[in-house]
């Protein structure tokens, strides 16, 4: 009712020679909405684990140990020296024209041999240009839709770019002669990640490719993440048998529960937790190999600084001077959330 609430002081707030009644058909067609809204909650969020949101930070739940019927299984770590490469990738936005925009890519790989993190390694930054003419810096070329959607959202157009550059790395590391486990950050399901279309089987004769969600609605599940917290050892729980095989894990007696995506191989699902416990190292049971490939593709400030200087001189750009549009426009407001 909040939300009519507010609107009817905005309609009182009107002057009068508008009218009272300006907005009341649309205040109703609400009010209607949120009797439909108030029932179809009733129903499905009654009761349930609610978790507020902390404006896009990721955030992971405090579940209490609850009685359950559910047995984990355990992971069994398979000693045998195999070579975890954990890959991760980000995008910012350097700057636009009137016709497109400039992005940078960076990506980098960990790799954790017999339980302790050998070598890493980043690529970038990786300049991409986007306009109505294509994108060039990708090597990788685009249909139209995909093409309207970046040009339309830089959101949208910093994943495409991120989705591409990592899937170009996976793709190369899954190639290699040497037998990998190949660990990419998120879910191997997600409709825009960069797996929405499947590896060739080809690659995934000898390596296998697992995604390591660092959040997941998966983790909402009481019985399951209870189950796996209260085991003493490493141990999993599946959740999906499909192709792409889902599960809940945790690595380490007092690590937090992850969502792992498993694509097709040739290796049972323990055989593949087994390489990864054995091989990585692990931190409140994250793999070490991932939170460095992590740190090493974020850009700092001063990568910031020193690449707008580059493309500058580079590029003989003629760089104007800006100021916050929000502040002037908007002013300041101390009440907000």
């Amino acid at each position: 009712m909040l939300l009519v609430a507010n609107m009817s002081n905005s309609i009182l707030s009107l002057p009068s020679s508008d009218g009272p009644g300006l907005l009341d058909s649309l205040a109703r067609e609400f009010k209607q909405c949120f009797q439909e809204l108030a029932e179809e909650a009733e129903r499905h969020l009654s009761g349930k684990n609610f978790i507020f949101n902390k404006f896009g930070k990721e955030i992971y739940p405090y579940i209490e140990a609850t009685e359950t019927t559910l047995v984990p299984g355990c992971i069994i770590p398979i000693k045998e020296g195999r070579p975890v490469a954990s890959v991760d990738s980000t995008c910012v936005l350097v700057g636009e024209t009137s016709e497109g925009a400039l992005y940078a890519a960076r990506t980098a790989v960990g790799v954790s041999y017999e339980g302790a993190l050998k070598k890493f390694f980043r690529l970038g930054p990786i300049l991409v240009y986007v306009s109505l003419s294509g994108v060039t810096g990708l090597g990788t070329s685009l249909s139209r839709p995909e093409l309207a959607l970046m040009l339309s959202d830089h959101e949208i157009a910093e994943r495409v770019v991120r989705n591409t550059v990592e899937r170009k790395v996976i793709e190369a590391l899954l190639s290699a002669e040497e037998a990998l486990v190949v660990m990419a950050d998120g879910s191997l399901k997600h409709p825009f990640g960069q797996f929405s279309h499947p590896i060739p089987r080809i690659l995934l004769k000898e390596s296998c490719l697992v995604g390591f969600s660092k959040s997941s609605n998966l983790i909402f599940s009481e019985a399951a993440v209870s189950s796996l917290t209260r085991t003493l050892i490493p141990s999993y729980f599946m959740v999906d048998e499909g192709p792409v095989k889902t599960l809940l894990a945790k690595f380490s007696a007092d690590g937090l529960v992850f969502r792992l995506d498993l694509a097709e191989n040739p290796e049972t699902v323990e055989a593949v937790l087994g390489r990864i416990l054995w091989n990585d190292a692990f931190s409140a049971g994250y793999p070490e190999s991932l939170k460095v490939a992590h740190h090493l593709s974020v850009f700092s400030r001063a990568d910031g600084q020193a690449l707008r200087a580059y493309v500058t001189k580079r590029f003989r750009l003629r760089r104007l001077p800006t100021f916050t549009l929000r502040t002037i426009a908007l002013g300041s407001f101390k009440g907000g959330a």
